[in-house]
């Protein structure tokens, strides 16, 4: 249960009839309870979900829920959109789970700045997160529902407006991957991509043909890749081909 609720409108008596003006705000203080919520919001939703997310030190966990549910609602055919902090992608671990998250066929983006959490579900319904109350330093924020979908409406429009201004991850700084790159190891990449076979490469750099296999296979183990192609596809993800 909801530890406040507040309820407006021309339905909010008890009795009347559901009214699209309606708007119901539910307050839940408790941690257990957020994942609880964000699961059946995650279940019932259609067609769209939408999200802030701050990220950072000690959201781990929530961020592998967030994932969870987002890859589950993606698999379902729903539209699903995330903004991140910029920042994350100067930490190899959040810059890891933002390419999981890409991966799971959720559309990210990031900004220089993602003032809080904000979840919207199909415009209708909107989680954020609150401030503690008075006197209760260091608890957990709440999770603040709002249903109705004038209101659910406002907090899309909000969205709308930090996405369009967001940059999309494969457009963003480059990733580690990508700054790791040497002159020689983008070389490769370059004629690889451009169809040259790993004899031809190493005759063009003036290499032998064992140099670029361990080249590549360097690259294929630090990025975690079982094959050329997944290597490649990884890597066309971060890399700006301009850069090479």
């Amino acid at each position: 249960m909801p530890g406040a609720v507040f309820e407006a409108g021309p339905g909010a008596a008890a009795g009347a009839p559901e009214c699209g003006a309606r708007v119901l705000v539910e307050e839940y203080p408790l941690p257990q309870q957020h994942e609880q919520v964000l699961r059946e919001l995650s279940d019932g939703v259609r067609d769209s979900a939408d999200a802030l997310r701050q990220g950072g030190e000690g959201a781990g966990a929530a961020l592998e829920v967030a994932l969870t549910l987002d890859a589950g609602m993606a698999r379902r055919g729903v539209r699903v959109r995330a903004v991140y902090p910029r920042s994350l992608l100067a930490v190899p671990p959040h810059a890891a789970h933002l390419r999981r998250v890409s991966d799971a066929g959720v559309s990210v983006r990031v900004l220089d700045h993602v003032p809080h959490d904000l979840m919207v579900f199909d415009r209708q319904t909107a989680c954020l997160t609150a401030e503690p109350a008075a006197g209760r330093t260091g608890a957990a924020a709440p999770l603040v529902r709002v249903r109705g979908a004038l209101l659910a409406a406002s907090f899309a429009a909000i969205y709308e407006s930090y996405w369009q201004r967001a940059t999309p991850l494969s457009r963003a700084s480059a990733g580690p991957h990508h700054a790791q790159l040497g002159a020689r190891e983008k070389a490769v990449i370059r004629l690889m991509t451009n169809g040259y076979s790993d004899d031809r490469i190493a005759r063009k750099l003036g290499i032998t043909t064992p140099d670029v296999q361990a080249v590549m296979s360097a690259l294929m183990e630090r990025l975690d890749a079982g094959s050329r192609f997944e290597a490649g596809y990884k890597l066309a993800r971060e890399v700006d081909p301009r850069d090479l």
